[in-house]
């Protein structure tokens, strides 16, 4: 299982998370392509979460959390991807306790 945790900044996620993903996307290593040039994936993880944060409310899936999905399924064979996100946490007179709450308790507990 991986968990990655990141603010949503700029329609993304921080930089850093990007150059994170430029070192581990390594042919060889984390993916390799097949003789028609697509990625064939070699991670052994079945899940990833994705964890996010913003302090507005317009938060499109398909920037940050599309980027993570993308490189989790095409490269790195994680198919179960799931998002998980507190969002609007800086409009003035929000409940960010409750929201963050309410954030807590979609978690799906996993069985370990």
């Amino acid at each position: 299982m991986i968990i990655i945790a990141a603010p949503y900044w700029d329609l993304s996620f921080p930089a850093a998370l990007k150059q994170y993903f430029e070192q581990i996307n390594v042919m060889g290593i984390t993916f390799r392509y097949t003789p028609e040039g697509t990625p064939e994936p070699l991670c052994a993880a079945k899940k990833l979460y994705y964890v996010t944060t913003a302090g507005g409310a317009f938060v499109p899936e398909e920037f940050g959390f599309g980027y993570v999905k993308t490189m989790a399924q095409s490269f790195y064979g994680i198919q179960d991807v799931e998002l998980i996100k507190a969002v609007g946490l800086d409009i003035y007179g929000v409940d960010v306790e409750q929201i963050l709450n309410d954030s807590i308790n979609a978690i799906p507990y996993p069985a370990v």
